[in-house]
């Protein structure tokens, strides 16, 4: 398979755009402002998570897409710390959190230990925003054990979230091929692949390069790209849409849902979907942006996400 084939194959198969280079400059030295804490569900081994927070006021948990880190926030964090106390959370397999290898990583399998941090943390009152995976993640959370039916989640938001099996665009399936994972970690470790992941989730925007380091950061070949791929499959081989959408009816909190028009990776036919499947959900779509509102419209995403926070 020729190098330019195996990275449009990647680009297709990215909801982020992960690197699999080694730590460098792009995020914040490791214990600055970061923190770790080890979390064990009921039943299940210790993980070892990354979080960040910032700011005070009314708590916001912010959850990354697939392929993402903490720092895919870093363009609207500062203005949504200005009055919240912002946790920004790395999920297991991905950013500084640990990355076992025990196939655990399914949006529910991340929304337990979501839960488990939460009650750590002893987090009420709580917004839960999240971006791609994130919010599929946010979703499950909110039914999670422990956290369902106590009210420590107010209310969620959910950003171009594969929330709903079969909602990302089908060439996303390629990611159940076998020789993806060779080719995965054949194209990824280069700047120029990062750069050519951002700019196909861009729609074509040229990306910064503090944007390129610093979703490279994070990432060492072997674990990242095992945790990436496993997560991958467990989006796509979800079923039973009828059965998760049932699931759904159980989410009483107010769901701001948050769409690119132009989204290539979860399409805007997902968003409409999954607001009808969601008691209180309201879909806001956002123009001229594909699949990372935070980077190309951020000062629109925070305009529509105000008023919902307000609430």
């Amino acid at each position: 398979m020729s190098r330019a084939i195996g990275l449009a194959l990647a680009g297709m198969l990215l909801v982020g755009a992960p690197s699999l280079a080694t730590p460098a400059a792009g995020l914040p030295a490791p214990d600055t402002p970061g923190r770790r804490v080890t979390l064990a569900p009921p039943g299940e081994a210790p993980v070892t998570l990354y979080y960040e927070e910032h700011g005070a006021g009314p708590p916001l948990l912010l959850l990354h897409g697939l392929g993402e880190s903490t720092f895919t926030w870093h363009d609207i964090l500062p203005a949504l710390a200005a009055g919240h106390r912002v946790v920004a959370l790395d999920l297991k397999g991905f950013g500084r959190s640990e990355k076992p290898d025990d196939g655990a990583y399914s949006a529910d399998d991340q929304a337990r230990l979501v839960a488990r941090f939460i009650l750590e943390r002893d987090l009420s009152d709580l917004t839960l925003v999240g971006h791609s995976f994130g919010g599929t993640v946010a979703l499950r959370t909110a039914l999670a054990e422990g956290i369902a039916g106590t009210g420590r989640i107010r209310r969620i938001v959910a950003i171009g979230a594969p929330a709903l099996p079969r909602a990302t665009a089908r060439r996303f399936d390629l990611v159940m091929a076998p020789l993806v994972a060779d080719t995965v970690a054949a194209v990824l470790p280069s700047g120029p692949a990062v750069r050519f992941l951002l700019k196909e989730a861009m729609g074509g925007r040229t990306p910064s390069e503090e944007d390129v380091k610093g979703y490279a950061a994070p990432y060492e070949a072997q674990d990242a790209t095992r945790a990436f791929l496993a997560t991958a499959r467990a989006i796509v081989s979800e079923k039973d849409s009828a059965a998760i959408a049932k699931r759904y009816k159980a989410i009483g909190q107010p769901v701001l849902l948050v769409w690119c028009r132009k989204d290539p990776i979860v399409p805007l036919r997902a968003g409409r979907e999954l607001a009808a499947a969601l008691p209180r959900a309201r879909l806001a779509v956002l123009e001229r942006c594909h699949h990372l509102p935070q980077h190309e419209r951020p000062k629109e995403l925070l305009k529509t996400l105000a008023p919902f926070l307000r609430k």
